[in-house]
């Protein structure tokens, strides 16, 4: 395995050596052009100012600032045509001091006139600059050094083909600002960093645009650390597909952009090929080892004995691929393979790998690392354990005080290692954690503590799964909570830090799921069937039983049924969460036509929630009881009793939906409870303030019919107990609510 182990946690690829020799163009030969004029300018003149050695000036900071970023922009990008350099080198931004540019722009004009003896009178200042600037270092004095490397071992043929492609290189940048010189401005402001224009081959033969050795790993280091830490500051797929196709047409036994190619090609989820561009980074892989070995002299025994110890981690890679699309059988079958070759080669750190991606596979619990185990181990073993517990709290396997505390240990172990990616992975999964067993104020505090927190390491800024994870549930909560407007302005910001899949595929989830309940909640049917159908692509489950929720609503009882006997066809596949709120469901398809069932359904759904822990929907079922207990069984005491054990729970927690309904139904309940007609009117006059919270709520919901019904409600209460004024202001409520959002009169006093 690569000695580099913390370069790539989740894929892992052998080092390679470059050994090819950079080509010089015309552009690298200009950047030396502008280097030369600058150190002349700095050097004071021992002999007096002559034509040749000019007065030497005072920089400022700002003037030293603009150049070194200057040059580190040339250096460390692919070659540019000469209009895009000058248009940088009177930019705001990279501009040159005046003299500066005026030394350098005679420069170019004189190369004609000089001849190839330009050349080599710059071999021999690149030397003295060498010598006389013995603190020359970093990237300025690592490239005059290569420069100067290479020209050493350039003959005088290959000196003049380089001679006359500046030459050509020159006059063609000068002709096209000739012509483009009224829209110079604008094209200085399109330049920016993530953009070029490259030149194109048939420019100057043998000396077109290249990337060099250095640039292109630079490039390769970047954006794989970006498609790691933060993708939403990589490159796009099809622009990160030319550059790469730009740098294997330079170097095409350069493995690793290969290798970025394959994960490019997963961002889209071009499994074809992603396959191909794998199986190409190993065999270019094995090329360049041996290529190593033959240059290496006494290395070429041991070359090819050391390339074979990496090729487990080709079949490892591939099991992942498959894995990432879920060809499980093929994903198996490449981790025996790779065990076997790790076994041969007594690779310890690659059979943990191995095995916890089997043990991910089997659901089964990850293998543990010994203490000294690599990073990569441990990053893999802790990846595991977050997945068991996802996997255990969506099974119901163990309490969640079990869960919280393996999280605990976890989250301890990740902190650490300052493993940032693991440590928001593991706050999204307690969010999670908390979100399933019903508590979402917790849930919403754990969202809001990563999303403040400062997750930077080495200067780089997480920002992958588990952001985007937490940032859906606060959406979602925030619909919840009646702030529609708020939800979708975070759905925005999801979107656009999160544009391309796999992170997409949650924020999809979360945008259908939102908008069905809020169609819903309006009672329009048509488009919640709609944006059920498109979710059902994303998660058939929840997709399922959004559809029975509409169909319910409307009152289709049959339809509703089909659709939930179906969707508990699925049996123990079934996530007990979907399975419980799809039996409440079914228990509603009785409650409306009074069926005597939906005692018993209701009660297969508590004794289900209690067995896997899920307290908030064991607090939804004991509503529905005190509901048919108050409504249909007219016994109103036993109704307090089942909800008076449910009430605390959905108001801690809930969303302000079933607070509504729980304060509806609860009032309704200490009303009737009251025999005498006085006590009743004194506690429906004590209770008019929660009456007026659930309307509050419900309006804010946009969910008017329910509303309605709280007004129906109170305005034949009032009226029975004698309370005509009272009776009239509620009845006028309505009224109005009802010209202003007209409901048909089957879709009142549903309860769902």
């Amino acid at each position: 395995m690569s000695k580099k182990e913390a370069e790539n946690v989740c894929f892992w690829l052998p080092n390679q050596s470059a050994n090819k020799m950079d080509v010089l163009t015309p552009h690298k030969m200009v950047v030396v052009f502008l280097i030369q004029e600058y150190m002349r300018l700095k050097k004071s003149p021992e002999g007096g100012t002559t034509e040749q050695q000019p007065p030497a000036i005072e920089l400022s900071f700002a003037d030293r600032k603009r150049f070194c970023m200057l040059l580190l922009r040339l250096i460390q990008f692919p070659d540019m045509p000469y209009k895009d350099l000058h248009a940088l080198l009177v930019s705001q931004s990279y501009g040159l001091h005046p003299v500066h540019l005026e030394e350098f722009t005679k420069l170019m004009k004189l190369l004609k006139s000089i001849g190839i003896d330009v050349l080599f009178d710059l071999y021999n200042d690149i030397d003295k600059i060498i010598m006389d600037n013995s603190v020359l270092i970093g990237i300025v004095g690592l490239h005059l050094r290569k420069v100067f490397v290479t020209m050493d071992k350039m003959n005088f043929q290959e000196v003049m083909e380089l001679y006359q492609a500046t030459i050509a290189y020159y006059d063609k940048g000068v002709n096209a600002m000739a012509a483009d010189k009224g829209i110079a401005e604008e094209s200085v402001n399109a330049l920016n960093l993530s953009q070029y224009t490259p030149i194109k081959p048939s420019d100057h033969g043998a000396f077109a645009a290249k990337w060099s050795v250095k640039q292109s790993e630079l490039f390769v280091a970047q954006q794989s650390a970006l498609l790691k830490e933060n993708e939403v500051k990589a490159l796009p797929p099809d622009e990160l597909e030319r550059r790469l196709t730009e740098i294997i047409h330079d170097r095409p036994q350069y493995a690793q952009a290969y290798f970025l190619q394959y994960l490019n090609n997963l961002r889209v989820r071009d499994i074809s090929n992603a396959i191909q561009a794998l199986h190409r980074s190993f065999d270019r892989g094995t090329t360049a080892s041996s290529a190593a070995g033959a240059n290496g002299g006494s290395g070429i025994p041991f070359a090819s004995e050391n390339y074979s110890k990496e090729y487990q981690y080709s079949n490892l890679n591939l099991a992942i691929l498959h894995s990432h699309f879920g060809h499980r059988k093929h994903a198996l079958q490449s981790l025996r393979e790779c065990i076997t070759l790790a076994q041969d080669n007594g690779d310890l750190t690659c059979l943990h790998l191995a095995h916890s991606w089997i043990a991910r596979l089997h659901n089964q619990d990850p293998p543990l690392p010994e203490k000294n185990a690599s990073a990569s181990s441990i990053h893999a073993t802790s990846l595991g354990a977050l997945a068991e517990i996802r996997r255990s709290c969506q099974g119901g396997d163990e309490p969640p005080a079990k869960l919280l505390g393996r999280l605990m240990l976890n989250d301890h172990l990740n902190c650490q290692r300052s493993m940032m990616d693991l440590v928001a992975n593991g706050t999204a999964v307690r969010a999670a954690v908390w979100t399933v067993y019903g508590n979402h104020s917790m849930a919403s505090l754990c969202a809001q503590v990563l999303l403040n927190a400062d997750l930077k390491s080495l200067d780089k800024t997480y920002n992958g799964e588990g952001i985007c994870q937490v940032l859906c549930s606060t959406v979602v909560w925030l619909a919840f909570l009646g702030e529609f407007n708020l939800a979708i302005v975070v759905l925005k910001h999801t979107k656009d830090r999160f544009p391309t899949y796999p992170h997409s595929h949650e924020w999809w989830i979360a945008e259908h799921y939102i908008t069905v309940t809020r169609a819903i909640y309006r009672g329009h049917w048509a488009e919640a069937t709609s944006e059920c159908q498109r979710m059902h692509v994303f998660s058939p489950p929840l997709a399922m039983l959004q559809l029975a929720h509409v169909t319910l609503a409307k009152l289709e009882f049959t339809t509703a049924k089909t659709i939930i006997r179906r969707l508990l066809t699925g049996g123990d596949t079934l996530d007990p969460l979907i399975h419980v709120r799809a039996l409440i469901l079914y228990a509603n398809t009785f409650v409306g036509t009074q069926h005597p069932a939906a005692i018993n359904v209701l009660g297969e759904a508590q004794q289900l929630a209690r067995n896997h822990h899920l307290q908030y929907e064991e607090a939804l079922i004991g509503l529905h009881f005190g509901y048919i207990y108050l409504v249909h069984m007219n016994v109103p005491r036993q109704a307090l009793v089942a909800l008076k054990g449910s009430l605390e729970t959905i108001l801690a927690n809930g969303p302000i939906y079933d607070k509504s309904r729980a304060m509806f139904v609860f009032a309704r309940a200490l009303v009737e409870a009251e025999e005498e007609q006085a006590k009743r009117l004194e506690q429906l006059a004590s209770l008019v303030p929660m009456f007026e919270e659930a309307i509050e709520c419900f309006e804010k919901l946009e969910c008017y019919s329910k509303a309605k019904d709280v007004y129906i409600y109170l305005a034949k209460t009032f009226h029975s107990l004698g309370e005509l004024d009272e009776r009239n202001r509620f009845s006028y409520r309505y009224r109005m609510l009802e010209e202003q959002f007209p409901t048909e009169a089957q879709y009142l006093n549903v309860f769902l």
